[in-house]
């Protein structure tokens, strides 16, 4: 939302409108935020959202670490270690009380209206999981035509009226937090996963469903950091902080493939579909490096999270903190921050989006604010 803020009164200015929405995991989150808030201005939309993610808590999205249900969790983990007959762990945590924070700050009733309102702009949202008995992709997507199943990629399409489910389903991270049973669609019944995991060119979707024009607001840069520390072998969050990382990775090199096929369309019509070839110009807001958001999660959890007072003042993010062992590199941090829900660290991330989108119109662009080829 950070990000948004800064390019919501430019795009006004300019009389440009966000007409489709596709969010993945937390964009999933913010997605259908924008979507149910279509009515109104986005940079209204973009500075309310911003103080609805400053009011999150840990206890907002997550059951206390201290929890009966998560001393159980750690009874059955260790009952399934021990093979005796207990139920199997359906993850590390507990996100039941997600779905009412989704409830109170998402009216997705709004979607619908919006959608269907001539007077809005907003043409089709959609919400990306990927399917666990498939594997495949599905884009939950609410207004506009439904695209052909895209086989070379395994990205399906369907229509549903969207709810706190499909977002809730498209975050689930695996291991980390518990598979989610999507029932509507019926065609679609089962359980879903983290859209991330899957979707190997997240641009498709927004494409597909109409998009001549992309914002892409990332989590990871393709810029690497010089300063890096000397290689040693990765340990246990060393490697799930890497898998996250790549799934992130992969909006980057999206839009890197977005900026080769524009620089090669040339006037013509394509073999393949029969319509006019046409560049897609963009707009792409990232960090400045890939390890961006683990150092900052890194550096506040040891000025404020680390200490033996933060463990009574704030004991599931003091503990969430050593488990991932969140002070031992940027690695660490980039891990600890999927889950580090607190205000000093939402702060930073709001600021940082703020930054990365600035530089972003402080760029000479070829067609600015949007970009086209290589260049910017």
């Amino acid at each position: 939302m950070g990000a948004l803020s800064v390019l919501a009164p430019v795009l006004e200015e300019r009389c440009e409108r966000v007409e489709i929405i596709v969010g993945t995991s937390v964009g999933g989150i913010n997605g259908a935020y924008l979507a149910a808030n279509a009515h109104r201005l986005l940079s209204e939309v973009a500075a309310d959202g911003i103080e609805v993610w400053r009011g999150l808590r840990y206890r907002s999205a997550m059951r206390s670490l201290l929890s009966p249900s998560a001393l159980m969790m750690l009874v059955r983990f260790i009952g399934t270690f021990l093979s005796l007959p207990v139920k199997a762990v359906p993850s590390l945590l507990d996100t039941a009380p997600l779905r009412k924070t989704l409830n109170r700050i998402i009216a997705f009733e709004r979607i619908a209206d919006n959608v269907a309102d001539a007077a809005t702009p907003l043409r089709a949202v959609g919400v990306v999981a990927t399917s666990y008995e498939t594997g495949r992709t599905i884009v939950f997507h609410q207004g506009g035509e439904t695209p052909p199943t895209n086989e070379e990629r395994a990205i399906d399409y369907v229509e549903a009226r969207l709810t706190n489910v499909h977002v809730l389903a498209s975050g689930a991270i695996p291991v980390i937090f518990p598979a989610v049973e999507v029932t509507e669609p019926a065609s679609c019944r089962g359980w879903y996963g983290d859209g991330g995991s899957r979707l190997n060119a997240p641009l498709d979707p927004a494409l597909a469903l109409g998009a001549e024009r992309v914002i892409v607001i990332g989590l990871n840069s393709a810029v690497i950091p010089k300063d890096l520390p000397a290689p040693a072998r990765p340990d246990l969050f060393d490697g799930a902080s890497s898998l996250l990382s790549v799934l992130a990775d992969q909006l980057t090199t999206d839009v890197a493939m977005l900026t080769a096929i524009n620089d090669a369309v040339e006037q013509g019509v394509d073999p393949a579909t029969n319509e006019p070839r046409r560049k897609i110009p963009y707009i792409f807001v990232a960090p400045s490096d890939r390890l961006k958001i683990g150092r900052i999660a890194l550096d506040i959890y040891q000025h404020h999270y680390k200490s033996l007072w933060a463990m009574l003042r704030s004991p599931n993010l003091a503990l969430l903190g050593r488990i991932t062992d969140a002070a031992r590199n940027p690695m660490h941090g980039e891990l600890y921050s999927y889950l580090f829900l607190g205000r000093e660290f939402i702060d930073e991330l709001i600021e940082l989006g703020r930054t990365d989108a600035q530089r972003w119109l402080d760029t000479e662009h070829d067609e600015w604010p949007w970009q086209v080829g290589r260049g910017g």
